[in-house]
């Protein structure tokens, strides 16, 4: 059973139907063209609006030959002149002519890389081989247009040639890749909400669903399909599913449903002249009609059969000899539009192959280029290393030389008190034990010079204490800075107050002298300027963090540090910074004129090594 008006007609509702009924528009635009004094321009543009509005292939092809004649014509509406020329004789039967002119528009398409034209070139090629049941190139060429209005970004156009492709499969009675195109085919036109589109899905793929004997879900679409044909007036879709359904209602015995809706095709299909869709409705209803006894009507429809049928065949004998003459041509144009495919791919390789060198010759000089900032990025971080350990060097040679100089200075101090202890102290005490041997009639210059040299013993006995006090060997800082603190309490001219926490961290003795260093010349700082009657000490350690803070707090008169000359700031501040910045401690002032001083500092210490025992 042919089938190949309704594949025609869904093609044309993807081209240019719509306009094909605007005879108005046509004879307006007839009336143009036969004005003298249109310039070239003008009468390019009236030939393509006429040609498009016309409905009649032989006016078709007579203006689409005028149109091919101008003189400048450009390659766009040279494209549609010949594909309008191609239809225009397919649709009176000269399907050689029809692919010739076809064939050469794809050509034209293709040297100026007009994707859109191409892809209708395809389908109308395509529709002209359906129309000679050569389904094997039709289905080759809508594959392509399909593979274009893709790329074109053209759903509606694609969704269309999805279901001629679906039913070409059918015609080959391939009906899981049938079903296949028209699943691919059915979310786009819902998504598009178009419903002539839907309508013809059901109705095709109801066919499938007959021919695999699923007659309950061909009905259900076939009705489907129907209704929504209905509305919109397309007697042409609804002729062909009325006979449709009759064959399915006759497959499942339902007889006067299947009488009622053959019939009711057929009435669809005279006024239409649709001759395949009289000759099948013909048929079916002169068997079924004689099955039932009624012969009479069974013989009007056989009769009416016979004489479709036998114009059916003339035409198809007409066009087969036409088909015969024009094989060597279509093989020839097929031929020059694959060398042209050929050809456009070479370009594409060799376009692609200069970007991919071009690419790569980018690539290759951002490497280079890399490599060239990484390396010097390592040059300068080694240099950077290497600054840093030369800086690190440096310090610890500061640090090592302060904590010798201060070790020096301890151990000076030490010697000098022993000397003045031992020689200086000795010969004091011998000298005072021979005055007291003395017998002398001056008593009172006796006394004098007795006080005087106990006065002396005294200053030698506290000089020597003063400077021997320190951290001892044996007690450590805190003890040290104790006896310091009540050394000084002494003299009651200032309340101290200290505190100490200490017991959670180990401090080495070299850092315990200097630690000690900088609470002295604190303490000294406080006596000699800031004219106090109070002083908090505090130190306190912090194992985690490895640090030892110390604190020395006044309510003397204070001053304000943002005014100190940074090159003028005393002896004793200087000396301080110095040995805090060595030893990579940090210190802050806080103090303002009648308020007091705060001088806080962190010192960072190394833990003393521990000697593991090993068995």
């Amino acid at each position: 059973m042919k089938r190949t008006g309704l594949l025609l007609f869904i093609i044309w509702v993807g081209s240019f139907s719509a306009a094909a009924q605007d005879q108005p528009l046509a004879d307006s635009l007839k009336s143009m063209l036969a004005q003298t004094d249109l310039d070239d321009e003008m009468r390019i543009l009236v030939l393509d609006d006429l040609i498009v509005s016309l409905s009649n292939p032989d006016s078709v092809i007579w203006y689409a030959k005028l149109l091919l004649e101008q003189e400048g014509l450009p390659d766009s509406y040279a494209m549609q002149a010949y594909q309008s020329l191609g239809v225009g004789y397919r649709k009176t039967g000269d399907l050689g002519k029809s692919l010739d002119a076809l064939f050469t528009s794809a050509e034209l398409a293709l040297a100026t890389d007009t994707k859109g034209f191409l892809a209708e070139a395809y389908i109308e090629i395509g529709a002209t081989y359906s129309s000679n049941d050569d389904i094997t190139n039709a289905l080759r060429y809508n594959y392509k247009a399909i593979a274009l209005f893709k790329q074109l970004r053209k759903p509606r156009a694609q969704s269309i040639n999805l279901l001629n492709v679906g039913y070409f499969h059918y015609i080959q009675a391939t009906y899981d890749s049938a079903l296949y195109y028209y699943g691919i085919a059915e979310p786009i036109f819902d998504s598009l909400n178009f419903t002539i589109g839907r309508a013809y899905l059901y109705g095709n793929r109801a066919l499938v669903y007959a021919k695999t004997g699923e007659l309950v879900i061909a009905e259900q679409d076939l009705l489907r399909a129907i209704d929504m044909l209905e509305p919109i007036g397309d007697r042409y879709g609804m002729a062909d599913y009325h006979n449709q359904l009759g064959n399915v209602y006759r497959g499942q015995g339902k007889i006067q449903q299947a009488i009622f809706h053959l019939e009711k095709g057929l009435g669809l299909a005279k006024p239409l002249d649709l001759k395949e869709q009289i000759r099948d409705a013909s048929l079916a209803l002169s068997e079924i009609l004689a099955q039932q006894g009624a012969f009479d009507r069974a013989l009007a429809y056989h009769q009416q059969y016979v004489t479709i049928k036998d114009s059916i065949a003339n035409n198809e004998q007409t066009q087969r000899m036409a088909d015969f003459r024009t094989e060597f041509e279509v093989n020839l144009r097929e031929s020059e539009i694959a060398n042209l495919e050929k050809e456009k791919q070479l370009q594409q390789i060799y376009v692609i192959t200069a970007i991919i060198l071009f690419v790569l010759a980018v690539v290759v000089l951002l490497y280079f280029r890399q490599r060239f900032r990484t390396a010097r990025f390592v040059a300068a971080t080694q240099q950077k290393e290497y600054d840093a350990e030369i800086n690190t060097l440096l310090k610890t040679q500061e640090t090592e030389a302060l904590q010798a100089m201060v070790q020096g200075k301890e151990d000076e101090r030490k010697k000098l008190a022993k000397e003045l202890h031992n020689h200086l102290g000795v010969l004091l005490a011998t000298a005072k034990v021979n005055l007291h041997g003395l017998e002398s009639p001056d008593t009172t210059k006796h006394q004098t010079v007795v006080n005087l040299v106990e006065q002396a013993c005294q200053d030698v006995r506290n000089l020597s204490h003063e400077m021997n006090m320190g951290i001892s060997e044996n007690f450590g800082l805190a003890s040290a800075v104790k006896e310091l603190v009540a050394h000084l309490q002494k003299s009651k001219e200032i309340q101290i107050a200290f505190s100490a926490s200490l017991d959670t961290v180990m401090v080495d003795a070299k850092s315990e002298i200097v630690i000690y260093r900088i609470v002295q010349e604190l303490i000294s700082n406080v006596l000699k300027h800031a004219k106090a009657s109070k002083l908090s000490i505090s130190l306190t350690g912090y194992e985690e963090e490895n640090l030892v803070n110390i604190m020395v707090e006044d309510n003397g008169v204070g001053f304000d540090p943002q005014a100190l000359d940074p090159g003028n700031t005393g002896i004793g501040l200087d000396s301080l910074h110095d040995m805090v910045s060595t030893m990579e401690g940090e210190m802050s002032i806080d103090s303002r004129p009648g308020v007091g001083t705060t001088i806080n500092i962190d010192f960072p210490f190394s833990p003393p090594e521990t000697i593991t025992e090993h068995d």
